[in-house]
């Protein structure tokens, strides 16, 4: 955490938004059972599957193998989420990392997490990239590589548009940077997931990069 940062929790400490107690973003009695845990399934059908892997069906068009998803898109995370990534509660990105850790299994020490990232107008508005943040810290965690080997076209903003405008708007959105990434095991990082077409589109740039096996772990699911 930056020096900024602690000064900051210091002099204006945050609120629980689930209960309202001060300190923390969430509160560690909060923690215990604001975020519905889910049960292992496929992230596009929710029929049931070992370790949160895609269903042999679902895997005819995913460029995915696994995707673990945290919580529902319940009111806790809702507000956890919206206070990250609009009200600039860098504190959020530590507390959703640390529940994402805790579904993850033991990955080998050469898998690199990867962050979807922000439109650039987006960036600019909030002042850093949420899902950055989020995924330095759960690779952090995890001790793992992270690497910002994705990029993104375009400042189309996605919240409340229709599936077809969603996808559509998301064709051809992410690009690899100067990354060798051949062979490489990645592990996608996001907030939210809802039709599961950002997933994709990095999955797929990813994919024709050369990366052996991609995964995703997000907080929640709408």
């Amino acid at each position: 955490m930056k020096l900024v940062d602690r000064f900051l929790d210091v002099i204006a400490p945050y609120n629980c938004v689930n209960c309202g107690l001060e300190g923390s973003l969430l509160c560690q009695s909060c923690q215990l059972d604001a975020c519905d845990t889910l049960p292992s399934r496929c992230y596009r059908c929710k029929k049931l599957t070992q370790d949160f892997a895609v269903c042999e069906k679902c895997r005819h068009n995913s460029s995915l193998k696994h995707v673990w998803v945290r919580s529902e898109y319940n009111e806790v995370a809702k507000k956890l989420i919206y206070s990250t990534k609009f009200k600039s509660a860098r504190e959020g990105a530590g507390v959703i990392a640390m529940l994402m850790t805790e579904l993850l299994p033991v990955f080998s020490a050469d898998t690199t997490v990867v962050h979807i990232p922000s439109a650039a107008e987006r960036k600019r508005q909030r002042g850093y990239d949420h899902a950055e943040y989020i995924a330095r810290k759960l690779a952090r965690n995890s001790n793992l590589n992270f690497q910002k080997i994705l990029g993104r076209h375009g400042n189309a903003r996605q919240v409340g548009a229709t599936r077809e405008v969603r996808l559509k708007q998301l064709q051809g959105a992410f690009y690899v940077k100067n990354s060798n990434i051949k062979d490489k095991h990645i592990l996608l990082v996001d907030d939210i997931v809802t039709t599961g077409g950002t997933l994709e589109a990095a999955a797929k740039v990813l994919r024709q990069a050369g990366a052996k096996q991609i995964d995703a772990v997000v907080f929640a699911q709408k």
